[in-house]
């Protein structure tokens, strides 16, 4: 399915009451990431008004960081445990009631920056919940374009919620804590009538229809399937369930991901700052990141489904990283931008074929550990880049790019050595060990 043709299903879906499972995930996330992207661009100029230092600002971003890490692999248990739609709801309950706490804007800085570590928590939680509950609804095979689906969402959140963000920082920079608070809560009303997805049969074969749309596991009819995640055949976790190249690889791969964006959350407003550009650029600059990304996230997926993992990866980190190496020798908006675009149509394939990689490697039972353990790498990458990378900016503004770029550089060559080529359906609709 087409980028544009997933949200323009999504409102389709909304208009005439007919939200499947799926839709409400994609809908949900569309309309909290909005609320939750409005933080990007004001989060350091926040901390600077609280009369914090380059150090405070990168604590401040990577302290949830590091929660959102350690909350991730607990999650993936409970979410195998007791379902995914008791973390769903939980999780982004406790992230709206912080969210309020935050917007009171009272107290000194240490404690809002652990009223953000607790956002941090729950947002650790709800991940391995959602991306779990994508795959328990999507045939195996296809969960590249799935998670391409996931991401065009959550582009379009990103595409109006930093500019939205910009301008209610132009009124008081406490405000975007009100505004990802309510999108959570509109969020949560869409998430609320969903049926649990733990249980549905977990690998259904099947193509998208004319429509584009992806059969759901209840319209399966006559389809084969494997074990679903609450089926006795699930079975326990089998020992060392996590010690497998296929898993580990795209994980790590994650890491280095998530350093080089979250630097970019730190040092990006400080960046333009430096340049003589106000928090309503530096806004609107996050959000023309994500038109490309939009634009081409359904191609994306397909290319993830079918194409050589282990070229279309590593060929785009290498040019992420190259991209990253750039912004220290530009100085005007226009290349910024021009670069910036580059670097997003790299970007587009990596996180939804590294996800998918994980999920065709793990079997029902594990599922949401699985997603877990992506997590635990992407976001503690995240910290990494946050807490040292974008410590880095105060020393030296080129650092902080060239250390992202050049873990870029060792994922993609780790990527090209070892990560699965493919997976394939064989016969039956048995599915085939990665190459």
């Amino acid at each position: 399915m087409r980028s544009w043709a997933a949200v323009l299903e999504l409102i389709r879906a909304l208009l005439t009451r007919r939200l499947e499972p799926v839709h409400r995930l994609l809908l949900a996330q569309l309309v909290m990431f909005a609320g939750i992207a409005a933080l990007f661009p004001v989060v350091p100029l926040y901390v600077r008004a609280h009369g914090g230092s380059s150090a405070d600002i990168a604590l401040f971003v990577a302290g949830p960081l590091v929660s959102n890490t350690l909350a991730q692999v607990p999650a993936g248990h409970l979410v195998d445990r007791v379902g995914r739609k008791p973390v769903l709801i939980g999780s982004r309950l406790a992230f709206a009631v912080l969210s309020f706490a935050l917007f009171a804007n009272l107290g000194p800085l240490w404690l809002l920056a652990l009223l953000r570590v607790g956002q941090g928590a729950a947002s650790g939680a709800y991940l391995p919940a959602l991306r779990t509950a994508l795959a328990d609804l999507t045939p195996a095979g296809h969960r590249g374009s799935r998670y391409a689906q996931l991401q065009a969402c959550e582009m379009v959140g990103l595409l109006v919620g930093p500019a939205l963000g910009g301008a209610i920082a132009l009124w008081q920079y406490s405000g975007i804590f009100a505004a990802s608070g309510v999108s959570v809560l509109v969020g949560l009303g869409t998430l609320a009538r969903m049926p649990e997805t733990r249980g549905i049969p977990g690998s259904i074969v099947g193509d998208p229809g004319a429509s584009g749309r992806f059969p759901d596991p209840q319209e399966a009819a006559g389809a084969e399937v494997g074990p679903g995640p609450g089926s006795p055949e699930a079975g326990p976790a089998p020992p060392r369930w996590w010690a497998r190249r296929s898993l580990l690889l795209p994980a790590a791969t994650l890491a280095a991901v998530g350093a080089l964006f979250n630097m970019y959350d730190v040092v990006w407003p400080q960046y333009l700052s430096a340049r003589g550009y106000d928090s309503l650029v530096i806004g609107l600059s996050i959000s023309l990141f994500a038109v490309p990304i939009l634009l081409l996230a359904g191609r994306a997926g397909r290319l993830s489904d079918r194409a050589n993992r282990r070229a279309l990866v590593p060929t785009a980190l290498v040019v992420g990283a190259a991209c990253a190496a750039t912004y220290p020798l530009l100085r005007s908006i226009y290349p910024i931008l021009l670069v910036g675009t580059v670097e997003a149509v790299a970007w587009v394939v990596v996180e939804p074929t590294l996800y998918a990689v994980v999920s065709d490697s793990a079997e029902a039972a594990i599922r949401g550990r699985a997603m877990g353990l992506g997590g635990f790498f992407e976001a503690g990458g995240g910290a990494l880049g946050a807490g040292v990378l974008g410590t880095l900016y105060g020393i030296g503004p080129p650092l902080p790019f060239l250390g992202g770029a050049g873990l870029c550089l060792l994922a993609a060559a780790a990527c090209a050595a070892g990560l699965p080529a493919h997976r394939t359906l064989g016969p039956g609709g048995s599915e085939a060990v990665p190459a």
